[in-house]
């Protein structure tokens, strides 16, 4: 073989081994080997049209780290709290990172030391004021809220509008709103100011922790919560009393009626407001412009309903893990709201990331801390009383129920706090 041929024929072999190089780089993601791919375990409730709204999430991560899978497992809340009690207990974690709705259950494992703090993977100031409150234990984060959809007044502005009434979110006092929704009363057609909830008791919840943020504060609303405060307490008391026992009395609060009817019959004029959530704006979109929100005067904070992350300390792959954690509670949230009907929990989302409608949801909201939903908190047994006892109040609003309704509303949150220890 001349010296000509053999330059040839390695120069050959250099070629061919650079294509089966990049051969295998290109199925192998990019230059990550098989056994170099980590493989974390999702578990959360999603299924059906809410994962497939997910999903492009889970893409964009495995996009922007060719080196970590992801592999989703739908499980509810209190069928993953009771596989987790028995694998915690032998330091073991059917998967890598969580989905709950309970931020109780969260603070409770974390105290315990079953899950990993989140200090090195969440900086608080990134979230809304009051998110992480009750994800924290002696100063430590160990959960993080996701997407999620706030507790809030709201109306058709069309209706006030072409009947030459102020907007709602206008209104500067009590006494303004107030006097407001006896016009909007008087309208014909209208069935009553503030429409109610039928069915379901979160409904009545919804205008109680609104009435809390409003003429209490954000303290003695988390106090209800911890148990710091009774709802039996005279501050308590006096918010129902004052604020609440006189518009049931007088029907500014209309007769029940299922909450797919009520949230209608607010779209086409029979109500003035609803205390519902901002997930109906996408129900209510055509014509653009009319749905929207409003806090009443002097509103302090408003409750927002999320589901909340966390990371098993037993996971084999922390740091992926704690990785694909923040990654979810910043860019991964930028990608959910797209879709409209949910609002971020992480500030730094740009407001251009969200539909028209959550844009004015935004505007409304300002910079208000947001606290969490009182009856999903406390959970358990609370939430079935405090939802039939509101109903009861709603039926019967007098002094006397008031007394009895609170007494019971505060026996159960006792009860229900001692269970979960």
């Amino acid at each position: 073989m001349g010296k000509s041929e053999g330059i040839k024929g390695e120069t050959m072999s250099k070629i061919h081994a650079l294509i089966l190089a990049a051969a295998f780089s290109t199925l192998l993601g990019g230059g990550v080997f098989a056994e170099d791919v980590v493989t974390l375990k999702m578990i959360a409730p999603w299924a059906d049209k809410e994962l497939e709204g997910f999903k492009p999430v889970l893409a964009r991560f495995e996009q922007l780290n060719p080196g970590i899978k992801v592999e989703y497992r739908t499980g509810k809340p209190e069928d993953t709290a009771t596989q987790l009690s028995t694998q915690f207990s032998v330091k073991k974690t059917p998967a890598d990172i969580i989905d709950t709705a309970w931020p109780w259950y969260i603070a409770q494992e974390g105290a315990k030391g079953n899950l990993l703090a989140l200090d090195t993977a969440v900086t608080p100031s990134d979230f809304r004021p009051g998110s992480l409150d009750q994800l924290t234990v002696r100063g430590k984060v160990y959960g993080v809220p996701s997407i999620g959809g706030l507790d809030i007044a709201e109306f058709n502005a069309s209706l006030y509008k072409k009947n030459g009434l102020a907007d709602p979110r206008s209104v500067k006092s009590w006494s303004e709103l107030l006097d407001l929704l006896k016009k909007v009363g008087a309208l014909k057609g209208v069935k009553a100011p503030i429409g109610t909830g039928g069915g379901v008791g979160w409904t009545n919840t919804t205008v109680v922790q609104i009435w809390l943020l409003t003429f209490g504060n954000k303290d003695l609303y988390n106090d209800l919560i911890s148990g710091k405060a009774k709802w039996t307490d005279p501050q308590v008391k006096d918010i129902f009393s004052k604020f609440l026992l006189p518009l049931l009395s007088n029907k500014t609060f209309g007769e029940p009626e299922e909450n797919a009817a009520v949230t209608q019959g607010m779209w086409d004029g029979k109500y003035g407001m609803f205390m519902g959530g901002t997930t109906d704006s996408l129900r209510f979109n055509n014509p653009p412009g009319d749905y929207a929100v409003t806090l009443l005067p002097g509103q302090k904070a408003v409750s927002m309903w999320s589901d909340f992350w966390f990371v098993p300390a037993y996971t084999q792959h922390p740091k992926e893990a704690l990785k694909l954690l923040q990654f979810l509670s910043s860019e991964g949230q930028a990608i959910q709201v797209k879709g409209g009907g949910r609002i971020a929990t992480n500030l730094k989302v740009p407001v251009s990331a969200y539909p028209v409608q959550e844009q004015m949801i935004l505007k409304v909201l300002g910079s208000v801390a947001v606290v969490p939903d009182i009856d999903d908190t406390i959970g358990g047994k609370f939430q079935t009383i405090m939802w039939d006892q509101l109903k009861l109040l709603w039926a019967k609003p007098t002094d006397t129920t008031l007394t009895s309704v609170l007494t019971a509303m505060e026996a159960a949150a006792v009860e229900t706090r001692a269970t979960a220890k």
